[in-house]
């Protein structure tokens, strides 16, 4: 027994120390899901979709900061639409009570700003589709060279200029026909980009639900490709335990013989 100690105690403290390695392994493993001995081909891989990934997002991005610029359109043009009834309302009124003409072209003006105000405001990040400048451009796939315009309108210059010409009186440089023919075209113009919008809404959640959907797909699959097996790296951790729980109760063994031939030469 005396020669067979020295000979097993190293490699027992080999084994503990292997055991040891191998369970901060795996319990490093199981800490960052990520497989250390991921291939080249896959490095690469998951490298070119992550890319794409952040393009996906990138569009995602930017179609839902449309849809919110498009959702604002929708309440301007609806209270610009009803604004816009109030001033044809007012100008039969002025029509048919000439006498009160210059009461109703007050209310007439003060309506026509609260338009230039609406439209002056309806903004998502600087954009809009009321204002000056009016139009923005998406980009619903991932090739930046696909891209789609929505057209606005100006109501900042047309809130003004309804406001500039509130003389509802038969003498005003505008006649009250022409002011009616074009409130008119003004409201059927609101109602065309109503069903627009509408139309626009609904495009651009779709788009949304499809690049949340590319990015979801491309997210599981690089996953599939260097994320670890939690299950069985959980298995190889309690075997690695249950070795070095072994080889521990073997060096105890070893120990307890060496006191007890220790003890013998006493």
């Amino acid at each position: 027994m005396s020669t067979l100690i020295p000979r097993l105690s190293p490699i027992l403290s080999n084994a503990i120390n292997s055991a040891q390695e191998k369970i901060v392994k795996t319990q490093t493993e199981l800490a960052t899901g990520i497989n250390p001995n991921l291939s080249a081909a896959n490095a690469s891989v998951i490298l070119s979709l992550s890319s794409d990934m952040s393009t996906w997002d990138t569009r995602t991005t930017g179609l839902k900061t449309a849809n919110d610029l498009v959702g604002v359109t929708q309440t301007g043009l609806a209270s610009i639409s009803s604004i816009l009834y109030q001033m044809l309302n007012l100008v039969n009124s002025a029509v048919a009570d000439s006498t009160n003409a210059s009461t109703y072209g007050s209310t007439y003006q003060s309506l026509g700003l609260q338009i230039k105000s609406i439209a002056s405001s309806s903004l998502i990040n600087g954009q809009t589709l009321l204002g000056l400048s009016p139009g923005i451009t998406i980009y619903p796939a991932l090739s930046a060279s696909i891209s789609s315009s929505i057209a606005g309108y100006d109501f900042t210059t047309l809130g003004t200029s309804l406001a500039a010409e509130h003389d509802l009186s038969a003498s005003a440089s505008v006649s009250t026909g022409t002011k009616i023919t074009n409130l008119n075209t003004y409201i059927d113009q609101v109602s065309a980009m109503q069903s627009s919008m509408s139309a626009y809404s609904g495009a651009i959640k779709a788009n949304i639900t499809a690049a949340m959907g590319f990015s979801s797909g491309l997210s599981a699959y690089i996953d599939d490709l260097q994320n670890v097996d939690a299950t069985a790296l959980q298995a190889q951790l309690q075997v690695h335990n249950n070795q070095l729980s072994i080889d521990y109760y073997l060096v105890g063994q070893l120990n307890a013989a060496a006191a007890e031939e220790l003890r013998i030469f006493r």
